[in-house]
């Protein structure tokens, strides 16, 4: 019986780990770079042939490509004051025209590109 009773606590932290891990609470590990935020977020999200790729440059953005996509965020990301970059005034909850408009991003990668752009934007071109 007292085996049994030590073993409830490491069941419930390993339930409580794995419950924590499957909710998306751990922190995001990969890396804040331009390369991420292009590649891994914009391109599969936005990048589409219908929206902003290189072909349409839907209002003359187009992220499905890295080249295209320094470019882009470079217009997107206001150096001098990062805060008003018009980058974050389209992925929040709280934007005004959502992007992506039918099913906006993770939280966790508009975190990432928020700490891209709190960083000073490295590898966009302005």
């Amino acid at each position: 019986m007292w085996q049994h009773t030590t073993m409830k606590p490491r069941f419930a932290c390993l339930a409580l780990a794995v419950g924590l891990t499957a909710c998306g609470t751990t922190p995001d590990e990969r890396p804040v770079t331009i390369e991420v935020v292009a590649l891994s977020i914009l391109a599969p999200t936005c990048g589409q042939v219908q929206c902003h790729s290189t072909s349409t440059h839907l209002e003359g953005y187009a992220f499905d490509t890295l080249a295209a996509s320094k470019v882009a965020l470079g217009r997107l990301v206001n150096k001098s004051n990062l805060k008003r970059s018009k980058l974050l005034t389209v992925i929040g909850p709280d934007a005004e025209e959502l992007m992506p408009p039918d099913a906006p991003l993770a939280e966790e990668d508009i975190a990432l590109i928020q700490a891209w752009v709190d960083a000073g934007a490295p590898g966009s071109k302005s």
